[in-house]
């Protein structure tokens, strides 16, 4: 429909928030190379470089009178700014570690919301045929990154000092492809990985050419990247979209006719490709020297981060005024040094920054976000599951669990949860 149209028919047009919208996906795509490469001299103001964007979304949705505030919204926003109070009299007092704290549940988190009202199904899946091309192009750059030495340009560090890459295995390393670090692209291939399996379980129109190349190119990035959260995040995902679509004898049929097809793919890729048998190699190399060390299993890391931080809120003070510092950015303001002065895990961050009160409270309102969000896709008609049981593959994790203080994981977190929460209301949308 044009604007005329939705105006006659009285259906708001969001057509600038959704431009908007599709600026800040592309900027968290993107944002590592414009560090690296693009704009180097640039690199510490473009880490904020998608904040005025999300400020532009949250004015536009409250122009056009967009219902996106809820007891989420409301309930983050008090406690940020009862935080913020507190740090900026009582805590450290720096000013632009406290905003650059703040901003993360007041100008992206609302996010959430505004894109689960504004964007349709349609919406929804051209951003995915857009993904899945671009997942061709990541994959052909970090291929050249892990087959490259460290001193090479395509694997120049932040700023064009030093290397992206971090330690791997068989000295190989972790590439970054477009983002800052080896985190942001781990997201990218778990929130990919969404659409591919959509696009295979599904009904919905996608070219095959595109989607086959995007399917080989993910099992190709996988060993690439050399990370195991990325490898089972994408196992998450297709175990959660093969629940999704498990409803049907035909549906158990696409199950079947898209697994017989990844194990075809990975077996020409195994028997044709020196590097996707290298790659492998190291991998495994990496997953058994990981899992040797104290504490190295993923899955005991992904226990105890739920599990450890709650025991640490108990011992933290009714209220902290240490906003901020717990995000790499904010240590450096304060020390001059990137290191975590709080808890390298999220939700220890939270309880360690606000403390007991706030921080217990806005890790509530995260674990009920995702407790929420799941029980909503699991209640939807059996023929409306498979897009947000999917999507809850990556979001319901990086919502509970996600690094939010580092700037390409709170950008995917953002966008995966918009877009279940999108995906879980098509049913009243207007396509």
């Amino acid at each position: 429909m044009n604007t005329e149209t939705l105006e006659q028919e009285g259906i708001p047009n969001y057509d600038a928030i959704k431009i908007a919208i599709w600026a800040y996906v592309l900027l968290w795509i993107f944002e590592g190379a414009l560090r690296k490469w693009i704009l180097p001299s640039l690199s510490t103001p473009l880490l904020i470089v998608r904040d005025p964007i999300a400020i532009y979304i949250i004015l536009k949705a409250f122009h056009l009178k967009v219902k996106f505030m809820n007891p989420y919204v409301v309930l983050s926003a008090i406690f940020t700014l009862i935080g913020l109070a507190i740090t900026l009299n009582f805590g450290h007092g720096n000013l632009f570690v406290g905003l650059y704290g703040a901003r993360i549940m007041l100008i992206h988190f609302p996010l959430i919301f505004i894109i689960g009202v504004v964007f349709t199904k349609k919406d929804i899946l051209n951003l995915g045929r857009v993904m899945i091309a671009i997942n061709i192009l990541m994959t052909l750059i970090i291929y050249f990154q892990f087959t490259s030495p460290q001193t090479a340009y395509i694997n120049i560090g932040i700023g064009g000092e030093g290397s992206a890459g971090f330690d791997g295995a068989m000295g190989y390393f972790r590439p970054s492809g477009t983002y800052s670090f080896i985190s942001g692209l781990s997201a990218f291939y778990i929130l990919v990985s969404v659409y591919i399996f959509y696009f295979w379980l599904s009904k919905e129109s996608c070219s095959k050419i595109l989607l086959i190349a995007s399917t080989i190119a993910l099992l190709l990035a996988l060993p690439l990247t050399v990370s195991r959260s990325a490898v089972l995040g994408v196992l998450l995902v297709g175990l959660f979209a093969f629940i999704g679509s498990s409803t049907s004898f035909k549906s158990l049929s696409r199950i079947l006719i898209t697994v017989l097809l990844i194990f075809c793919l990975f077996t020409i890729l195994q028997k044709t490709t020196t590097v996707f048998n290298l790659a492998t190699e190291v991998f495994m190399d990496r997953v058994d020297s990981a899992g040797s060390q104290k504490g190295g299993s993923i899955i005991l890391r992904t226990s105890e981060g739920f599990t450890q931080p709650i025991v640490d809120l108990l011992n933290q003070p009714l209220f902290a005024g240490n906003l901020g510092m717990g995000t790499n950015a904010g240590a450096q303001m304060l020390t001059g040094k990137i290191k975590f002065l709080i808890s390298e895990g999220e939700l220890g961050r939270l309880g360690g920054e606000q403390g007991l009160i706030l921080g217990g409270g806005l890790i509530a309102i995260r674990l009920f976000l995702a407790i929420g969000l799941f029980y909503k896709s699991i209640k939807l008609p059996s023929k409306l599951k498979l897009l947000p049981l999917t999507f809850c593959g990556t979001a319901l994790f990086m919502i509970t669990q996600g690094q939010w203080a580092q700037p390409s994981m709170l950008g995917c977190a953002i966008i995966a949860a918009g877009l279940l929460v999108a995906s879980i209301n098509i049913t009243v949308k207007t396509e």
